[in-house]
């Protein structure tokens, strides 16, 4: 794993290599605290220390990692494992237990996750996009990998866009109409391309066969954690897109919709949401440049930032007045 000391941060590979441990702790720490018999700790981790780790770094610019494919395709197969597996282990605590380990399952998997299956989903090696595939189909999101690519990118900032949001949207309002539209364009994009049951149908029907074995070998709580890992992961997902899109818009100019530019998108360059969201939140040069793979991808100053981290401002989401009273005003209109 190589390592990029920047300039602007002339540190020593020892914080690049702190950098890897948070990244690699944030992903796998559902199944090392089950292991160690503490089911709960990995919500607490992500609602509250992950969150003040944000607020603790600030504007630090730290080496970030070179993240080698191998090392991720590793780290994404893991925490599919740890969701499955999760819930073998989950299913010997008492029920309320086994919630709070499902919903922080779930926060691992709707962050780490989801960032690591978004960068394979666009990968153009094919045991790359499939173990995308079987990530989210284990937490019933099979649809994601297709409408991403050819719904989201072609459409972002546009009323089509299953992210579209306003800037009068709240979060809740954001979530159910993002999940159903979503689904609707997977759908209408598989239809189109003759690929309806690999794409939608086949992942969905997995996901419940994955469930009956769950409920046969390790009893009902398992699939209880599964269900709260997947309504969590949603939950997650849709905070995080909701501040990477919130209120920002393409103009309709000579009968066709504006080029996809700086101004479309909410960047973040917060060093601790850089490591475990594996470059993600560098979302602006993202859909940019989607060729680009996360080692590349680059903060872009003129675009419109985020005052903290992913998991400060997904969480402040969640409270309309606190998330407009730091969020600066989205400036491009449609």
């Amino acid at each position: 794993m190589k390592f990029v000391t920047k300039k602007r941060a002339p540190l020593t590979n020892r914080t690049a290599l702190l950098g890897v441990g948070i990244a690699v702790f944030f992903a796998w720490n559902p199944a090392l605290c089950l292991l160690l018999g503490h089911p709960g700790l990995p919500l607490f981790v992500g609602l509250i220390l992950l969150p003040l780790l944000e607020l603790a770094a600030g504007k630090y610019k730290g080496p970030i990692p070179y993240w080698n494919f191998w090392a991720l395709r590793v780290l994404l197969a893991g925490i599919t494992i740890q969701g499955i597996l999760g819930a073998f282990l989950a299913a010997q605590y008492p029920l309320w237990l086994a919630l709070l380990a499902g919903a922080g399952s779930g926060y691992t998997a709707g962050g780490s996750g989801n960032a690591l299956g978004h960068e394979l989903g666009h990968s153009r090696n094919l045991w790359d996009r499939r173990l995308a595939k079987w990530f989210f189909t284990s937490v019933c999101f099979g649809h994601y990998t297709q409408e991403h690519g050819a719904g989201h990118h072609v459409l972002v900032g546009t009323p089509k866009d299953s992210l579209y949001t306003t800037a009068s949207d709240n979060l809740a309002s954001f979530s159910k109409r993002n999940m159903i539209k979503q689904f609707r364009l997977g759908v209408e994009i598989a239809r189109a391309r003759g690929n309806l049951w690999s794409e939608v149908y086949g992942p969905i029907f997995f996901y419940l066969v994955l469930n009956g074995i769950l409920l046969v070998v390790a009893g009902w709580k398992a699939v209880v954690f599964l269900s709260v890992q997947t309504v969590v992961m949603y939950l997650v997902d849709a905070s995080i897109t909701y501040i990477q899109h919130w209120g920002l818009h393409r103009r309709f100019v000579n009968g066709r919709y504006e080029r996809v530019g700086p101004q479309h998108t909410w960047d973040c360059s917060n060093w601790i949401t850089t490591l475990v969201s594996f470059n993600n939140c560098r979302h602006v040069d993202h859909h940019i440049n989607p060729g680009k793979d996360l080692n590349g991808l680059e903060n872009v100053p003129t675009a419109p930032q985020m005052p903290y981290g992913y998991a400060v401002m997904g969480t402040l989401a969640n409270f309309p007045r606190l998330f407009r009273r730091f969020m600066p005003k989205p400036s491009a209109t449609i």
